[in-house]
């Protein structure tokens, strides 16, 4: 009977923790296949998979952690959750799209699978004429693109749900009073309704083209393939920041809590700071596409509008360092490391951004490791330590359990450290030339690549070691109580029944957590 309780539910915090578990599925399925990846590189030349099993692997890999982790837990499982607590209302205002949306994320995830067994070797992008008919023998692509089809369809009614719950679910909808995830959520939503579809027609045509006999991406039928790169940039572009903006929102809303300024120091400048780069990034998406011939003007525009996306980010980092030094928080404190970690590791990320924004060096580094260093400095490490930074926060309030916060400081040293052995020398290998999606590189790099791989083993045991602090807080029991503040804003930690120094709740005793009447 339980089992039919989570089957047929519409309360949004179980919706939200079946997108957590099966974002946790997607997480170590495409941690596994990053560390296959890294395995295969520790020899130049000996590879532990065949060269055609390694491009299957870069694909299911870069679809997997982006389609079926990232946006699961944060969109979906942390929007869910969160999103009625801070509005103040009992649940979304359509739940039973909600649970639908999360349920397609089940056969979307058996088309995945499907399409790794199968075989679909054409990276993430789908180029085509890799990815037609021709270069791409079999079903395997066929079922990667229909898991994409129904990830998007989740997506899209996810976020049409969470549009009409922050403007039709609340009475009294004052846009000063809303927690700054309310707007990150907001912006994404527009963002995934914006560029999905095109998605969706892209990889349709494609679809028609490898089974159909048309000719949308074919020269000899009088397509053309660039046009495909346009339809996928135009959302995969935005992608980025329907990633990263949720991850935003979590660390504005702590630095504010954290902050002691009575006046939220910095609100309306990070709401339209999120603001301006939903704008921005909608409009930039040819940026990634420099080599394919663009006339000088076109090239000149991307490259201007991609670096003023440089604004709105330096706003935002410029309050979270603001507010966090006139913080109270102790130096101690895991949830400050964690920030701090994540404003470095999106820096740098953002630096190389804006490095690669010019059309001129992008020429010389583009289809580099330099280009995955910089994804995955924004992406794989800026979004997941969102993610990281959420759970230490919010644990103590959904299970009402402490965390060890010796653990955590020993999690957050193994993963800094896995992270940047992992990625930073990547720019050293982009600069030297090394192309990326290349099984096999020269023997002068192989001394580091072994300690990219060594950095690789590092994060793999990090992600380990943070399912053992969750199993370890829910098995000690140290259970944490709250009081409710007068202002609906507030909430006061009254007290940890254990010594400080076997268990740790986030933050001071004042954290901001818009709870309405709830």
């Amino acid at each position: 009977m339980s089992g039919l309780v989570w089957l047929f539910t519409m309360d949004h915090k179980r919706v939200g923790f079946i997108y957590f578990v099966l974002g946790v599925w997607g997480g170590f399925l495409g941690l596994s296949l990053s560390m296959l990846i890294r395995l295969n590189f520790v020899e130049p030349y000996y590879n532990v998979v065949a060269p055609e099993v390694y491009n299957y692997v870069i694909t299911i890999h870069g679809v997997t952690m982006i389609f079926f982790f990232l946006m699961p837990v944060l969109i979906g499982g942390f929007g869910n959750y969160l999103l009625p607590l801070l509005l103040g209302i009992p649940d979304l205002n359509l739940p039973r799209l909600n649970a639908l949306s999360a349920w397609l994320i089940l056969p979307a995830s058996v088309c995945l699978a499907l399409s790794m067994f199968l075989g679909s070797g054409v990276g993430w992008t789908f180029y085509p004429p890799l990815s037609g008919g021709d270069y791409s023998v079999g079903h395997g692509a066929d079922f990667m693109m229909f898991s994409l089809h129904l990830a998007g369809v989740s997506s899209i009614l996810s976020s049409l749900n969470f549009i009409c719950t922050i403007y039709g679910g609340v009475e009294d909808w004052n846009a000063s009073r809303q927690s700054i995830i309310v707007w990150a959520y907001l912006f994404t939503s527009v963002l995934l309704i914006i560029s999905l579809p095109v998605l969706a027609a892209g990889i349709t045509m494609l679809l028609f083209d490898r089974n159909f006999e048309s000719s949308f991406f074919d020269p000899l039928g009088g397509g053309d393939p660039v046009l495909f790169q346009h339809l996928f940039w135009f959302f995969g572009h935005p992608e980025v920041y329907v990633l990263i903006l949720p991850a935003f929102g979590i660390v504005s809303h702590i630095c504010l809590s954290l902050s002691n300024s009575d006046s939220l120091f910095g609100y309306f400048g990070l709401v339209f700071a999120m603001a301006s780069i939903l704008c921005l990034g909608s409009v930039v998406w040819a940026h990634h596409m420099f080599m394919v011939g663009l006339d000088v003007k076109t090239a000149v525009f991307f490259s201007s509008v991609t670096m003023v996306i440089g604004i709105p980010t330096g706003i935002k980092i410029f309050s979270w360092l603001y507010m966090l030094s006139g913080s109270s928080i102790r130096s101690g404190d895991p949830v400050l490391w964690w920030i701090i970690g994540f404003i470095i590791l999106f820096t740098i990320g953002g630096v190389t951004g804006i490095v690669l924004s010019a059309s001129v060096l992008d020429t010389i580094v583009h289809d580099t490791w330099f280009v995955v260093a910089h994804f995955h400095y924004v992406l794989s490490l800026g979004s997941y330590s969102s993610v990281v930074i959420s759970i230490i926060w919010w644990w103590p309030v959904i299970t009402g359990l402490s965390l060890n916060k010796y653990l955590l400081q020993g999690h957050w040293l193994c993963s800094m450290v896995g992270f940047n052995l992992c990625f930073f020398p990547m720019h050293y290998l982009g600069m030297c030339g090394l192309p990326r999606r290349v099984c096999v590189y020269d023997l002068s790099f192989s001394w580091i690549n072994s300690i990219m791989s060594l950095g690789g083993l590092i994060s793999v045991v990090s992600g380990f070691f943070l399912v053992f602090l969750l199993w370890e807080s829910l098995t000690v029991q140290n259970k944490v109580f709250f009081v409710w503040g007068s202002n609906n804003l507030i909430f006061n930690v009254v007290s940890v029944p254990v010594p400080q120094h076997t268990s740790y709740i986030s933050g001071p005793s004042r954290w901001i957590f818009s709870l309405g009447n709830v």
